[in-house]
């Protein structure tokens, strides 16, 4: 057998009488003598080897398996999270490109042809101050001054129309007719006026011309209408914003309202507004010649 000092942190075995541990330099206790209370000298972790009975057990255990390559690792939120969101309006070229970016970093932006923070000058189709764009909490409202021609926002949605509601398909400005029709009785002394016969429909729409006045007037067949380029209930062949199957009218069932349906044109379908309207990222809208595009992010 042999014999000597059993080093208590490493378990090397070294010779009798030695002070220090041979391997690690670790003080050693005399057989006899008090333990020390003066930590070991130049003691590191990575130094102090395992015990022969620490070494089996991690010899043992399975090894941990290793982290695949490319893993992504979780982000901690910053300050990019944290910073103010700023809408911002995009005016549309007429070839579709993207133009002036407006950032609406205020609370309140006005827009107009003479008078507000954002003006078109040469669009004699905006009033003086033509609408106004609220930002409250990063959400963006848009709401129509007293304007002649209005604020129209494409619809991603059927929409319920009242009678009068005026809308944009290509460049048609439209108006819902949804009044019920004269019942055509006879005069104070019984004549009843010559007439065409009348048609089975819920609603009309009215074409509305530039300058003023109306053109055509067309009935919806029973409760729905189709709007296009061809083969709809009304056709405007001539209008190159047109999509073949633009859009359709719908009477409700339930109740007086009108639906109105974009059906997948290219170019959009367009509803003026009646009050303020909140806007989303992606939105688009008219103010007078102007097409602007929403961006929140």
């Amino acid at each position: 057998m042999d014999l000597g000092l059993a080093c208590p942190a490493c378990g090397h075995l070294n010779v009798l009488h030695a002070s220090q541990c041979e391997r690690c330099n670790a003080g050693l206790v005399q057989p006899g003598a008090p333990p020390s209370r003066r930590p070991p000298q130049n003691l590191k972790a990575t130094q102090v080897a395992p015990s022969p009975v620490r070494q089996q057990a991690m010899a043992a255990a399975p090894a941990p398996a290793p982290a695949p390559k490319g893993a992504a690792k979780t982000m901690f939120f910053g300050a990019l999270q944290q910073q103010p969101v700023v809408p911002r309006l995009v005016v549309i070229k007429g070839e579709g490109g993207d133009g002036v970016i407006y950032h609406l970093s205020g609370t309140n932006h006005s827009v107009g042809r003479s008078t507000g923070d954002i003006l078109f000058r040469e669009d004699v189709f905006l009033d003086p101050e033509h609408a106004r764009f609220t930002v409250q909490g990063g959400r963006l409202f848009v709401k129509s001054l007293v304007s002649q021609n209005g604020v129209f926002v494409r619809i991603k949605s059927p929409v319920a129309l009242d009678h009068n509601d005026c809308f944009l398909v290509g460049e048609q400005l439209l108006r819902l007719d949804s009044d019920p029709l004269p019942d055509g009785g006879p005069d104070s002394n019984g004549t009843y006026p010559y007439s065409s016969p009348r048609p089975d429909a819920r609603f009309r729409v009215v074409q509305q011309l530039a300058g003023g006045g109306e053109g055509r007037v067309a009935s919806a067949q029973g409760g729905s209408m189709s709007l296009g380029r061809e083969g709809n209930t009304v056709n405007f062949p001539s209008d190159r914003f047109i999509s073949g199957r633009h859009a359709r009218l719908d009477a409700a069932s339930d109740s007086h309202h009108v639906y109105l349906t974009d059906t997948g044109s290219r170019n959009g379908t367009f509803v003026r507004l009646k009050g303020a309207q909140e806007l989303f990222h992606g939105d688009y809208l008219f103010v007078g010649q102007q097409l602007l595009r929403v961006e929140i992010s």
